[in-house]
């Protein structure tokens, strides 16, 4: 995956392959500028052609999202495959009351009637638990709360039915109590409508409380993936095992451990080897080498490292 900066191309994703079964809630984690919205963003097609190229495959339902007409591709938006974003105030229309919101995006994808819109609209808001609906599709973004206007955005969501819910980080900017209430209800309501979930976090601890599997990213590179069971819970790759050393509670014989040094490197910076290697405290010149090799661990567990510990 390149942007273009004017005449230039920068990569900013590459060596990344993982596939999302039906009803599958599918993890990808990984630090800020790791390069997972724009992944998200790459499967949507929110960027023109112009800004963004897609090298590879990229199929939905048997199409190809890469070679597919815009005109066919709006019809998937808000449709097959939705998307909750990180920030809803920026997402949602501030001159717009919440059931006029969710009613554009029926009359863009249905045929139905006024009357069986607005029936759907109050099912919607009741499933992501307003006690009373009709009262919240008549009030405007400003005024809900942080959570309530997340969960008006699951409702826009899952509007038309979609087989793919792509959420980036739809719990960052919520307290702790708001998030558990988010995750609940996209699980709640995956398993009830057999959604695919495609869900983008920093935070491995919550994520396994609700992950099948799990893509763990870095410098634009998928470092491991696998099963929750075995991502988080035996890490054979260092860096996985370093997120997880960050995490607030996990501590040995008491003491926090300590956190990760440096900062993700830009794509301008990319070189050969493991992009993690500089702030890898297991690596050693074998890790400046290119190409590194993917490692089968299980059949469904893979790292792409010299040496992955289990």
């Amino acid at each position: 995956m390149f942007v273009r900066e004017g005449r230039k191309r920068i990569k900013i994703v590459s060596d990344v392959s993982f596939e999302i079964n039906a009803g599958e809630f599918f993890s990808l984690v990984g630090e800020s500028g790791s390069g997972k919205t724009m992944i998200a963003r790459g499967i949507m097609r929110l960027l023109p052609s112009s800004l963004l190229e897609i090298e590879g495959e990229l199929d939905f339902c048997g199409d190809s999202l890469i070679t597919l007409p815009e005109s066919r591709m709006r019809k998937l938006r808000g449709g097959a495959i939705s998307m909750i974003f990180q920030e809803p105030m920026t997402s949602l229309d501030p001159l717009m009351p919440i059931g006029r919101q969710i009613e554009e995006t029926l009359e863009l994808h249905s045929t139905q009637s006024k009357k069986t819109r607005a029936e759907r609209i109050e099912t919607l808001l009741s499933e992501v638990r307003f006690d009373n609906p009709i009262k919240i599709a008549q009030l405007f973004p400003h005024e809900l709360s942080g959570g309530m206007r997340q969960r008006a955005m699951i409702a826009m969501a899952l509007a038309n039915n979609p087989k793919l819910l792509i959420a980036d980080e739809p719990t960052t900017a919520l307290d702790v109590t708001i998030q558990r209430e988010v995750m609940e209800i996209i699980q709640r309501l995956r398993q009830k409508h057999g959604l695919s979930v495609l869900f983008i976090s920093h935070d491995l601890s919550l994520v396994h409380q609700y992950t099948d599997r799990v893509g763990v990213l870095y410098g634009g590179v998928l470092m491991e993936t696998g099963t929750e069971a075995d991502v988080i819970g035996r890490s054979a790759h260092p860096y996985t095992q370093a997120l997880l050393n960050c995490a607030p509670g996990r501590r040995v014989d008491g003491k926090r451990r300590q956190g990760i040094p440096g900062t993700v490197p830009s794509p301008l910076d990319w070189d050969v080897g493991c992009r993690f290697r500089d702030r890898c405290g297991k690596a050693d010149a074998a890790c400046a080498e290119a190409p590194i090799p993917v490692k089968e661990l299980s059949p469904q567990w893979r790292a792409k490292c010299v040496r992955p510990s289990e």
